[in-house]
């Protein structure tokens, strides 16, 4: 987990305006990122094609449908190097005051999320009036990704995902009850039972949400976006 802070309206702002200066710093970025062929050419190209000539985002392209004619559905996938170049165009245009928590939240690996997910159904906060109704897709973009242009990431080991300001001042209150949630258990119940339910999050699973609020809340504080890297 590569956590950063960015201005997402910044970066898109960009795409298309033919900027050398950003092509330069990123393509230098890209070279010491990945070297191995053809990966490397075609993550060249579409980098060429974001600050030369732009693509349109996600949001601003009508859904995939099923054509008239029944055939498969045709979607467009963001891979490894297009997560890639994303980062690449991220630090390039990074501002002194943008905060790298990479380091930090380098010590945490994707099969937390899943852990984290599992312990929020099995102690009932997902059914609690705690959680917020976006709650379960913010995870859900946590473990797979949130891409800017596709449809949907294919990619063995590097996505992305993005969380608005709004998002964040959204997050860290729901993240706060997760972590002080406790299932009230009906009277009676035996109590070699009671040991064997999960009732609130695990030790673990804390200690993974505390520095989830720790780094979300600095970021929101700072103005700034959340861009997360899954390399």
């Amino acid at each position: 987990m590569n956590l950063y802070g960015w201005r997402q309206a910044a970066f898109i702002q960009l795409l298309g305006g033919n900027d050398p200066e950003v092509l330069k710093a990123a393509s230098a970025r890209l070279s010491e990122t990945m070297s191995s062929e053809p990966g490397f050419s075609k993550a060249v190209m579409w980098l060429h094609t974001l600050i030369e000539s732009g693509f349109p985002l996600r949001q601003d392209r009508q859904l995939p449908s099923v054509p008239a004619d029944g055939g498969l559905l045709t979607v467009h996938m963001e891979t490894e190097i297009h997560a890639l170049v994303v980062h690449c165009i991220a630090k390039s245009i990074a501002r002194d005051d943008h905060l790298d928590l990479a380091t930090e939240s380098s010590n945490w690996s994707h099969p937390a999320i899943g852990a984290l997910y599992q312990d929020l159904v099995s102690c009932g906060f997902t059914r609690s009036k705690g959680c917020d109704a976006h709650f379960v897709s913010w995870i859900s973009r946590l473990s797979n990704g949130s891409p800017l242009f596709g449809d949907d990431f294919r990619s063995e080991w590097s996505f992305y995902t993005v969380f608005s300001n709004q998002e964040l001042v959204a997050m860290v209150p729901v993240l706060q009850a997760a972590t002080d949630f406790k299932r009230p258990l009906p009277e009676g119940i035996p109590a070699e039972l009671v040991q064997k339910m999960t009732t609130e999050l695990s030790e673990g699973a804390k200690e993974f949400v505390a520095e989830l609020i720790n780094w979300f809340r600095q970021i929101e504080q700072a103005g700034q976006d959340a861009f997360i890297l899954w390399w």
